[in-house]
């Protein structure tokens, strides 16, 4: 029987070791399982950040994880990055050659900036653009991932029934993920849950949801 529970400190190392299997080639888990769970560790240090996952005979059967911008620019990526700097700079050191991952080339401007700030421990403040949109508070859906040995048995749909019951917790109705042009299998999965394109940045689509 599949039971949903919130992810502790404790239970990091098998929420990562979940993840690997579920993207095995991805350059998180090329830079290495403490990485991993470093990342994920970055959920449970905020109020207005949270992971669960979904355990079926105490083996981790998928997991997601979501947080609540609290201003403009607020973004995971560079948070995530900048909370598991060290042992992405390990990971790197035990085998250089993820410098030229695709993950890395396509982000470098990113990843110096983070660099930088990391170093400095300066951070570029943020400059309001006159036409943008007014900021507006929202539930972005960060990570998610299903363990290949549980897939087909309605774990994706408990996560994302999970993920909208989150977002009502937080008094919020709108929630927003950012999805890769070329991954259509999770595209598809998406729009089935109700999901849909609204934005275009880059190489990603941004999905939107209200609820």
């Amino acid at each position: 029987m599949f039971t949903i529970q919130n992810a502790q400190i404790e239970n990091l190392r098998d929420i990562a070791g979940c993840h690997i299997s579920c993207f095995p080639k991805s350059l998180a888990t090329r830079l290495g399982k403490s990485y991993v769970q470093k990342t994920l560790e970055w959920f449970l240090v905020n109020p207005n950040r949270f992971l669960f996952h979904v355990v079926e005979g105490g083996v981790v059967a998928g997991y997601c994880g979501g947080f609540i911008p609290q201003k403009p620019g607020d973004g995971s990526s560079s948070g995530m990055l900048q909370y598991a700097f060290k042992q992405a700079i390990r990971g790197i050191l035990r085998n250089p050659l993820l410098l030229f991952h695709p993950e890395v080339t396509a982000n470098y401007p990113f990843l110096w900036m983070n660099i930088k700030r990391k170093i400095t421990g300066k951070t570029k403040p943020f400059k309001p653009v006159s036409d943008a949109r007014p900021f507006r508070k929202y539930v972005g859906l960060v990570v998610i991932g299903v363990h290949p040995d549980f897939r087909g048995k309605g774990v994706a749909q408990q996560l994302m029934a999970e993920f909208e019951n989150r977002t009502r917790v937080f008094d919020q109705n709108e929630m927003v993920l950012s999805v890769k042009k070329d991954n259509g299998r999770a595209i598809k999965a998406y729009s089935k849950f109700g999901w849909t394109t609204r934005e275009e940045n880059g190489n990603t689509f941004i999905m939107h949801k209200f609820i």
